[in-house]
């Protein structure tokens, strides 16, 4: 059975080998503001210091105007004072709704901080438009002036249009650094002439400006079969190279999709077929939400089912250097899947260990409304690590009733990875950090 505890610290799952791990995860709720406080993503400085980001609001209404939220912690786990107004940085790119959030962060070797996600696009006549927002802020919390127009860079793939009464908009995957610390913006834009979205990857200089000498005046798009886009982070290759991933409907059945960007931002037609990996592996949804480098391979995390009348369960892959499906990973000829406990579960992020061990996180549910964090460690070659737990799972209770993992990282000594995500509770959501030892 999987564990879970509502105490503020996780007791040790039962079988938990103490060879493979230095303890158990160990968590803190960390309420910020009197609405929707939530963590979506976490970075690691070289000094083994992180940084939280996500959002706050004043009250749990959806028309509550959202902020970026920055904290950052200490190599021990405590809160870093110093930065910011005692260890946060709150910042209102625009005064809107409840879309902005701070769902992506980067330390640059110079330690400053970069932080993204989307935000309402300002001066606009339809209020669904979207924009995404990046912010740098200097290693003491203070926004980098340099950066940008005072500090924040906004980027705006495409116009929004009107679709019946749906509204078409840009969305915001994820950042990446590439070797010269430029910026490698992951989103979807309106194709134009049509209503559907593309696949947009973008790359700034370090001003916040777009490098206009990466792909077509600065920015990558890629349209496969008129479908939406839904993209993830990106992941920069040591060559250089770049992965754009994500996933989409095709014909009815949600596909994978990574595709592979030459480092001047073209596509390398080489990889995959025509420079896209797209493979039904389940028959009825593959999804994929992040990817991470393990070798010279990508290994994945998502979900997936096979028909609609299963639960969708943790789902990861590993794509080989050339594009092409791993069959020599995991447990079913090319794939694990995990289940939670008969319900829906949604993997969201990954990490992979100094071992090449891989966590993957997300929620996993024991009921139909109910979620509670998880954690899935698989073994190198994609096959569950039973000394974490039963079928290398375990669910975490942080006392709410929609608990969720989304961002996870090792640190850079090895010793521990850091996830943080959200206390679900309709009267307020918490923000909350969780520990393992390694």
């Amino acid at each position: 059975m999987l564990l879970r505890n509502s105490a503020l610290s996780l007791t040790l799952l039962s079988g938990l080998n103490a060879a493979a791990y230095a303890g158990a995860p160990a968590y803190k709720v960390t309420p910020i503001s009197q609405g929707h406080d939530r963590f979506y993503d976490v970075a690691f400085a070289s000094d083994g210091s992180y940084y939280a980001v996500g959002s706050v609001a004043d009250t749990v209404d959806a028309t509550s105007d959202a902020r970026f939220a920055i904290a950052k912690y200490k190599a021990s786990g405590e809160l870093d004072t110093t930065f910011g107004k005692a260890g946060y940085v709150i910042h209102n790119v625009i005064t809107a709704a409840s879309t902005e959030t701070a769902r992506g962060v980067l330390v640059q070797k110079d330690g400053k901080i970069v932080v993204a996600g989307p935000v309402e696009a300002a001066g606009v006549s339809d209020a669904r438009d979207r924009d995404i927002a990046l912010i740098r802020l200097n290693a003491d919390g203070t926004l980098d002036r340099s950066f940008g127009k005072d500090g924040v860079s906004i980027v705006d793939f495409s116009k929004g249009e009107v679709n019946g009464t749906a509204y078409v908009a840009d969305s915001f995957g994820g950042v990446a650094l590439d070797a010269n610390q430029r910026v490698l913006v992951h989103g979807s834009k309106k194709r134009d002439g049509a209503l559907d979205t593309d696949y947009a990857l973008a790359r700034l200089n370090a001003n916040g400006t777009l490098d206009t000498t990466f792909a077509t005046a600065g920015v990558f798009s890629l349209d496969i079969n008129g479908s939406n886009a839904s993209p993830k982070p990106p992941v920069v290759l040591p060559n250089g190279s770049i992965l754009g991933a994500g996933y989409q409907s095709t014909d009815g059945v949600v596909v994978p999709v990574i595709y592979k960007l030459t480092a001047a931002g073209q596509l390398d037609t080489s990889y995959g077929v025509n420079g896209i990996f797209s493979q039904a592996v389940l028959a009825a949804v593959t999804e994929v939400y992040a990817v991470a480098l393990q070798g010279t391979s990508i290994v994945t995390v998502g979900y997936g089912r096979n028909n609609p009348q299963e639960s969708l369960d943790f789902l990861s892959l590993r794509i080989l250097e050339n594009g092409t499906l791993d069959t020599t990973y995991g447990t079913n000829g090319g794939y694990t899947r995990i289940d939670a406990d008969g319900y829906n579960d949604n993997g969201r992020n990954m990490t992979v260990l100094p071992d090449d061990r891989i966590l993957l996180i997300g929620g996993g549910r024991y009921a139909a409304n109910a979620s509670e964090g998880m954690m899935v460690v698989l073994n190198s070659d994609g096959t569950p690590d039973e000394n974490f737990g039963e079928n290398g799972s375990q669910l975490l209770d942080f006392g709410g009733a929609g608990d969720f993992l989304w961002g996870a990282k090792a640190s850079p000594q090895g010793d521990k990875v850091i996830a943080v995500g959200i206390k679900g509770d309709a009267a307020g959501d918490d923000a909350v950090v969780v520990t393992l030892p390694l």
